[in-house]
């Protein structure tokens, strides 16, 4: 299933890169497609209240210390650079113009 490096549909609105290509992406799918989408995205999230259980933190684990070093190293940069895009986006719309 696409995830448009954003997680949740629209998780993380100052990642512009992200939110580009999922419009774009968005754009081409059907509308079965994009039904597909959602009710795929949606299936959790009545689960979001159980995301700090110890059976939740134990599956997120698990699911890290399967991942090579490089997928690790892939998913810190991801985070990185969506921090900084917030963090520049952030004191763009406050006009401190950082960043820029």
């Amino acid at each position: 299933m696409r995830e448009f490096g954003m997680g949740f549909f629209g998780r993380n609105p100052f990642d512009k890169d992200a939110r580009n290509k999922m419009r774009e992406e968005w754009s081409k799918m059907t509308d079965s497609e994009k039904l597909e989408f959602m009710n795929k995205r949606m299936e959790g999230f009545d689960k979001c209240e159980d995301r700090f259980s110890v059976e939740a933190i134990d599956a997120r684990c698990e699911e890290w210390m399967k991942m090579s070093n490089e997928e690790k190293q892939a998913f810190v940069d991801e985070k990185k650079k969506a921090f900084e895009s917030r963090m520049q986006n952030m004191h763009g719309h406050f006009g401190f113009g950082f960043g820029r």
